[in-house]
């Protein structure tokens, strides 16, 4: 008989690094989260979000995280729930969800209720928030991770930079799943939480669609028809979508109970035990590093409270200033790297696009003076009563002209290069100097913008430089950067800088050149001006292509406004008034795109196009005298093998010496 082997209980620290093992015995676990949100599924799902999102272990070897700023761990977040301090790691998670969900990084956290509402509203998500006046500080913490929870997945829907971070980071998403049985499985989350999924439906959910796509089309022929039938599923699917359900319910919320956890299930499934073995190594790295997370931060600030109740020394405050001085060294330096990269890649957008505006240009000019040379050689030769030799000293070979061999052909050359009809084109040409691009000049004259238009995170500010100056980093090769913006539209109502105030500027849509960086009305742009745009980049464009920006306030900006003055004593217009003098179009810029198009306005092609005008003489001139090189060296060349056709043949040689008379 074969004896059984028991099986062996299963040891975690086999499947765990040495190291880990050791700072997991050293360290202090910490504090756990409140029971209530331990089990919460809202809860649960926003930590292991962040988890992929922030830098943590699990983002650590995947590249650049989507909220790089946030170092995230779950022990940080539950200390710092009932905390408002400005390092409160809840406050700096609360900011950048605000920012994606607003799709604007100014968003501030005064500005959370009426901007989160308002955009929540729209998917009919937490009702019992958007459409009440409750506070988001005064809610629980379960009503606030249900709200977190509801933004993550307006994220998830809607903000396009999250849908790229998905694309690169799709494996961080991918959660470890252990299938149980029917319609029921365990995943393990980000931070250790094993949770147990289960779908359920209703006993009438069928759903009956074609998996191949290319059988939901149906093709009917008869004699000499064939019509295509699309079929739709949507309501279908919507229908059993609806008659579906999904619940997840937490079964280990902590390290200690994903141990405990694993253990019960050891002898039972052997399986199950080895799944979560394997979740083991990071799940372990997780939890050493938050603990030393922890402890770190309980570190400095009892450093910090000695340091308060006694003086410090000189050596201390000197190595604390040298700390300060390499730590803004190196954000001043970062600032210059992304603004230089800002402005190179703009001048490489404007070059790329001025190029392919002067090849467009270009060929219709020339298109223009051939179709005129045409024109003109027709009026001359019938003014010459019908005759088909041409009056040019030089014919333009290429244009249809014969070859001249004349006495006066050969003087009218030494005039010039160009001939008589070019001349009469480059001089009064109709469609030569009717104007590619019609726009009325710039009143009362052009301005001179002094200003960069840089983002207002890229700017080089007077409290910058203070700043560097007062730790000792050297700023003499820098200057504060104008923040004034300069308006100048082809429609001529109005010209100068920081004109925000005037109706005519802050209630219409303004759109930036980015060759001149004047601020026009995006409604001025004629269509003829953007279907320039549109051939030279070989791409349909509309205005909803460029970035645009709107002074004043829109629909949500308006509640946020309104509520402020509710709160203050300050009256409505200083109010209106501070914020049009500070206003920035470039800080409102906003894109219905994901990248928007580079706008170049009218004005800049037209100087492009005075530019090539003027170049054309001169390029005509050599063009004329390489066909007319061409002409004369095919002539040549026929004349050579016309002479030699005509040369006589040489007689043919005798092989013997003819018969004299005298031997006859």
């Amino acid at each position: 008989m074969k004896r059984t082997r028991e099986a062996e209980p299963l040891q975690w620290e086999d499947y765990v690094d040495e190291n880990d093992t050791q700072q997991l015995q050293k360290l202090a676990p910490g504090p756990n989260p409140a029971p209530e949100l331990l089990r919460d599924w809202h809860y649960q799902y926003v930590v292991s979000w962040l988890y992929n999102v922030c830098s943590s272990p699990y983002t650590e070897n995947e590249g650049k995280p989507m909220f790089s700023q946030i170092t995230f761990d779950e022990k940080l977040l539950c200390e710092d729930l009932p905390s408002n301090a400005d390092d409160s790691l809840f406050l700096q998670v609360q900011q950048h969800i605000l920012q994606c969900v607003t799709h604007n990084k100014k968003a501030q956290l005064s500005e959370w209720d009426v901007a989160v509402k308002y955009n929540l509203a729209e998917r009919n998500a937490v009702a019992w928030y958007t459409d009440g006046a409750a506070r988001f500080a005064d809610l629980s913490a379960l009503q606030q991770f249900e709200v977190l929870h509801a933004c993550i997945k307006y994220i998830e829907r809607k903000h396009a930079g999250f849908r790229m971070y998905l694309g690169a980071h799709l494996a961080l998403f991918q959660y470890p799943e252990c299938v149980l049985g029917n319609r029921v499985s365990l995943v393990v989350l980000p931070g250790g939480k094993i949770v147990e999924k289960t779908w359920t439906a209703t006993p009438d959910a069928q759903l009956r669609v074609p998996i191949k796509f290319r059988n939901c089309s149906v093709r009917y022929e008869d004699d000499g028809k064939i019509e295509v039938f699309h079929l739709d599923f949507a309501p279908d699917i919507n229908d059993y979508l609806s008659r579906v359900s999904v619940q997840f319910r937490v079964l280990a919320a902590s390290w200690t109970e994903y141990l405990e956890y694993m253990r019960d299930v050891a002898s039972s499934d052997k399986g199950l035990s080895e799944f979560l073995a394997a979740q083991l190594a990071i799940t372990a790295a997780n939890e050493v590093n938050g603990r030393r997370l922890l402890h770190n931060r309980e570190r400095e600030r009892s450093m910090a409270e000695l340091l308060v109740r006694r003086k410090r020394s000189s050596r201390l405050v000197a190595r604390e200033e040298e700390t300060q001085r390499r730590d803004l060294e190196a954000q001043w330096l970062e600032k210059l790297d992304e603004r230089d990269h800002f402005l190179r890649v703009r001048q490489r957008q404007v070059a790329k696009h001025t190029r392919a505006l002067k090849d467009l240009l270009w060929s219709v000019l020339w298109e223009r003076f051939e179709l005129d040379v045409k024109v003109e050689k027709l009026r001359r030769r019938t003014l010459d009563g019908g005759t088909a030799t041409p009056i040019s000293g030089t014919a333009s070979p290429g244009l249809d002209s014969p070859a001249l061999d004349t006495p006066g052909a050969a003087s009218a050359e030494e005039d010039g290069v160009l001939t008589v009809v070019d001349r009469a084109v480059l001089a009064d040409g109709a469609k030569f100097h009717g104007a590619l691009v019609g726009v009325p000049p710039a009143l009362p004259e052009p301005l001179d913008v002094g200003a960069l238009e840089l983002p207002d995170e890229l700017l080089i500010t007077r409290e910058d430089l203070s700043n560097l100056a007062n730790h000792g980093v050297p700023i003499a090769d820098f200057q504060p950067d104008a923040t004034s913006w300069y308006f100048q539209c082809p429609c001529n109502v109005e010209a100068g800088a920081d004109l925000g105030h005037l109706d005519l500027v802050r209630s219409q849509a303004l759109v930036c050149c980015d060759a001149c960086l004047r601020w026009q009305h995006l409604d001025c742009q004629r269509p003829e001006w953007l279907a320039l745009l549109s051939q030279s980049r070989q791409k349909p464009l509309q205005n909803r292509d460029f970035a645009t920006a709107v002074l004043g306030s829109v629909a949500p900006a308006r509640q946020r406004r309104s509520t402020r003055r509710q709160a203050t004593d300050e009256p409505a217009e200083n109010c209106d008034a501070d914020k049009a003098a500070t206003e920035r179009p470039t800080s409102k810029k906003t894109s219905a795109t994901t990248h928007p198009e580079s706008f170049i306005c009218a004005w800049c092609i037209q100087a492009l196009e005075q530019e090539l005008r003027t170049a054309f003489p001169a390029e005509l001139t050599q063009v004329r005298a390489k066909q007319r090189k061409d002409h004369l060296d095919r002539e040549r060349r026929k004349k050579q093998k016309e002479g030699r056709a005509a040369k006589p043949s040489a007689p043919a040689l005798l092989l013997h010496p003819p018969t004299l008379p005298s031997q006859l």
